[in-house]
């Protein structure tokens, strides 16, 4: 006798029940495994912006419109209770423009800037039990002084090795090693830790039309489009050996000049056309507060905007936050719009009064480095797409003593040929403590030669994070430079003006000394961590200062940071609840 309910193998109801029945042991096993080895964190302070936000204010410049934030971890008592210390945040200075900009309030925007709380994020709590951990990657930990509270830092130190902090890189020798060697980031971590010089796509057109310098130039080849946002060559009779340059400049105008400019009027200030050296300045630090009724002393212009004319305030600058360390590593990127395969476009980078170059030919792709000014670093070419006319992505790096090349988010394998630390020796035109140029001024560049025919767009500078060689001593946590005419003991009064001009006169710089080293000696089960938020940061290199390792042991890890899954909400219209999600600040950290 057969039952008529009981499933025939191969039978539709079987298979769909089969299917079910995995599809449900599946999510169940998903369940249990996040259960126990992932958890949910919140990061309180800005220790690794902007890689990862603590409490921050999140505006678009009032000028060029550049996204940014500013923190705002000082809102918040030592219990992370927001009010808990009387101030509020009520200036930042954008990235772009060096324009500060005035969030309190009684802003004349009416505009409502909130203070989020940090990023939420799930952290692989027992990754650590089946593999070893890695540098660079953002790891969770416990404060060795008190292991009740987490930290979250990168991962920079390994066990049994001697670590050094050197012009912002990070060197390493092992146990049984003689020699120190730099550490590279991997494309992934590098590519988080980056920060804006120069984003040509939010360029402030109408101080350029009044008659201020635009931060990129070129000769009567390029020709720059009304916006000011593109630039296009035509055919021309250069020879192969003869390059028109388009340049960056990292001018920017003051404070009291933007005053002036956004009035209208031309500063009359003999520095207003003078580029400065690019700095380790974050606009995440960038922020004042009031507290007590106190508020900055501002001025005030007139801006025109879709139509509408209001009154802007602008606050005085503060210039302590405006960056102290010179930063060489940098990336220069852009959309490269070929029209005629013939020519060759060269992407340069400076450091150190020294040129990198990236040359491309534009009919055969084939991409040659080189760093003209250094025969000992042997020529060589590697094969790219950029062959034919169309839209390219171009991104050139010279970072931790590397080039590298990226073409449409690819990078394009040098095989090890592109590392030169092996030339920086003392004494060498590479040395390490070499120090900036009149050249540094204008630190990239795009050039065209051979007659080629193509259009620049998406411009960016970008510069590598820089990590201040400091132990123990918050005091120490500022300038590098032995003997630093930063501080205000020096440099009196400590004006923005003041610190403009030392940086606008790298030829100054020789003065100064050789940059700080600081050292590390790692045992076994023993790891350093930084955070990417360098200049406000407590990490290892200050808990000596407090009394305990400046390491973390082992036993003392949780885990890896894998994602965040809330950035923080936006606002429901009308209010200040930020409960809408808001998809693009859920990321993979790197």
């Amino acid at each position: 006798m057969t039952n008529e309910n009981k499933e025939a193998p191969g039978s539709t109801a079987r298979i769909i029940r089969e299917y079910a029945e995995a599809i449900s042991v599946a999510l169940a096993l998903a369940f249990i495994f996040k259960a126990f080895t992932v958890e949910a964190y919140m990061i309180p302070t800005g220790s690794m912006a902007s890689t990862l936000m603590g409490r921050h204010k999140d505006v678009n410049c009032e000028v060029c419109g550049y996204p940014f934030q500013i923190g705002a971890s000082r809102e918040v008592d030592e219990n992370g209770y927001a009010g808990g210390r009387d101030a509020a945040v009520v200036v930042g200075t954008c990235p772009q423009c060096n324009f500060s900009m005035y969030v309190g309030d009684d802003n004349t925007a009416k505009q409502t800037y909130m203070s989020y709380n940090g990023d939420r994020i799930f952290v692989n709590r027992y990754l650590f039990d089946f593999r070893q951990p890695k540098r660079w990657h953002v790891t969770v930990f416990r404060y060795p002084a008190n292991p009740y509270i987490n930290y979250i830092k990168r991962l920079v130190g390994l066990e049994n090795e001697t670590l050094q902090i050197h012009n912002g890189d990070i060197f390493v020798k092992k146990d049984g090693e003689t020699d120190f060697k730099i550490q590279r980031k991997p494309l992934r971590a590098l590519s988080s830790m980056l920060r804006p010089v120069n984003d040509n796509d939010y360029v402030y057109a109408p101080i350029i039309k009044l008659g201020y310098p635009a931060n990129w130039y070129g000769d009567e080849t390029w020709k720059c489009s009304d916006d000011y946002k593109s630039f296009e060559t035509e055919q021309s009779e250069t020879g192969s050996g003869q390059i028109s340059w388009l340049k960056y400049r990292n001018v920017h105008p003051s404070a009291d000049e933007w005053a002036e400019l956004l009035n209208n009027k031309i500063p009359e200030s003999p520095d207003r056309d003078k580029p400065m050296l690019v700095t380790d300045f974050l606009a995440y630090d960038s922020a004042m507060t009031s507290s007590s009724g106190w508020k900055p002393e501002m001025r005030t212009a007139k801006i025109e905007k879709n139509g509408t004319v209001r009154t802007l305030q602008l606050p005085l600058q503060n210039a302590a936050v405006m960056g102290q360390n010179w930063v060489g590593d940098l990336v220069l990127s852009c959309r490269l719009s070929v029209l005629d395969t013939k020519g060759k476009v060269t992407l340069r980078l400076i450091k150190g009064g020294i040129a990198f170059h990236c040359e491309i030919d534009l009919t055969t792709g084939q991409a040659a480095f080189s760093i003209p000014d250094v025969p000992e670093f042997p020529v060589f070419s590697v094969t790219t797409p950029i062959n034919k006319a169309g839209q390219y992505d171009a991104a050139f790096y010279n970072v931790d003593e590397q080039l590298r090349l990226l073409v449409n988010g690819k990078e394009i394998d040098l095989q090890g040929k592109g590392n030169y630390d092996t030339l920086c020796l003392p004494e060498s035109k590479l040395a390490r403590d070499r120090r900036p140029t009149a050249a540094d001024l204008e630190p990239a560049a795009f050039g065209v030669s051979g007659g080629a025919v193509l259009r620049m767009e998406h411009l960016k500078v970008q510069r590598d994070v820089y990590y201040i060689s400091c132990k123990d001593v918050v005091d120490d946590m500022q300038c590098d430079l032995v003997n630093s005419p930063f501080s205000s003991g020096k440099m009196y009064p400590p004006s923005e003006n003041n610190y403009r001009k030392l940086l606008m006169t790298p030829e100054r710089w020789n003065n100064f000394g050789e940059t700080r080293i600081t050292e590390f000696k790692l045992g076994k089960g023993q790891f350093l961590m930084l955070g990417d938020n360098s200049l406000q940061s407590k990490d290892g290199r200050l808990w000596t200062g407090d009394g305990i390792p400046f390491y973390v042991e082992r036993k003392y890890l949780i885990g890896e940071a894998v994602f965040v899954y809330w950035g923080h909400g936006l606002r429901i219209p009308g209010t200040r609840i930020a409960l809408i999600p808001n998809f693009p600040t859920m990321r993979y950290i790197d």
